[in-house]
């Protein structure tokens, strides 16, 4: 089996080259790995083909399905490093995630994701974590994000969401996937954190720490379980600022590396098959965080 020059991967590229969408591949060149131009040129060509009408992306990232916050938000900051030569297409896809905004701060999705939501999700779990026609809170920290880091100039618009993430924090430092839900998810606090840090809360604000503390305790109990899909998170928390945060770090980079598959990439948990969604963003965790172990 040949491994890369990291000595500590399998060929993650070579890998989401062949498996992934344009997602995957731009979160790879984001994170620094090594992608040929003429493939880059190919994927910034699709994505270009790939917008709505509306300057969304569409659901899935698959051509003719209704523009999604998500998939939008989260493709925005993978296209900076290409400002210069597609910063009409950043332009197109701020604008469609701006008219996603509710009313309370929020983002959420349309009604017409409804059926799609709970295709690729379940009925059941697909309803309670990504409703849809509602502010979501981890949508709105990948909005928050997306805007803060394309510079969005319209900071009542940029406070509203903020305001509505500050509020909305429950007392153990997580977020409800959205308002009244009854419960906290841990899964949602990542996106949350990150789009507050983008947006430039204060990392000394007590909602802030209060993210912070509880992200680390997830993942403190996720290394324990040996959960590699919860590493996905990691970057929200480097870097790490005492000792204790270190050995988190460490070990869930090293719990990474373990886990990959000979075919470069990684499964998710309950599958025998890589993902390559999943892989992407473990192979970007990688690359961001390993100066911090």
């Amino acid at each position: 089996m040949n491994e890369q020059s990291d000595s500590h991967f399998y060929d993650l590229e070579s890998y989401i080259i062949e498996h992934g969408n344009v997602a995957d591949v731009l979160r790879l060149i984001s994170a620094g790995y090594e992608i040929d131009q003429d493939v880059t040129k190919s994927i910034l060509d699709e994505v270009e083909d790939l917008l709505n009408e509306d300057g969304g992306v569409p659901f899935g990232l698959d051509e003719g399905n209704p523009s999604s916050v998500k998939e939008t938000s989260e493709l925005v900051p993978l296209l900076l490093k290409f400002r210069k030569t597609h910063g009409h297409l950043i332009k197109k896809m701020v604008g469609f995630i701006i008219s996603r905004q509710k009313n309370d701060g929020g983002f959420g999705e349309t009604m017409n994701l409804d059926y799609l939501i709970e295709d690729r999700y379940g009925t059941k779990w697909g309803s309670e974590f990504y409703p849809v026609g509602k502010s979501v809170t981890w949508l709105t920290g990948k909005a928050l994000e997306a805007l803060s880091l394309a510079e969005y100039d319209n900071e009542v618009r940029l406070k509203r969401a903020r305001d509505f993430l500050m509020h909305s924090q429950n007392e153990d430092g997580n977020w409800p996937d959205y308002i009244n839900m009854g419960q906290s998810d841990p899964l949602a606090t990542g996106n949350i954190l990150t789009g507050l840090r983008a947006a430039g809360v204060d990392s000394k604000d007590r909602v802030y720490m209060d993210a912070r503390a509880a992200l680390y305790q997830h993942l403190k109990d996720a290394l324990e379980s040996k959960s590699t899909d919860d590493m996905i998170d990691l970057t929200a928390v480097c870097p790490a600022e005492t000792d204790k945060e270190r050995n988190v770090i460490k070990g869930a980079l090293e719990l990474i590396i373990e886990s990959q598959n000979h075919d470069g990439g990684w499964q998710p948990l309950g599958s025998k098959k890589s993902d390559s969604e999943l892989s992407s963003i473990l192979g970007f965790v990688l690359r961001e965080c390993e100066k911090y172990k």
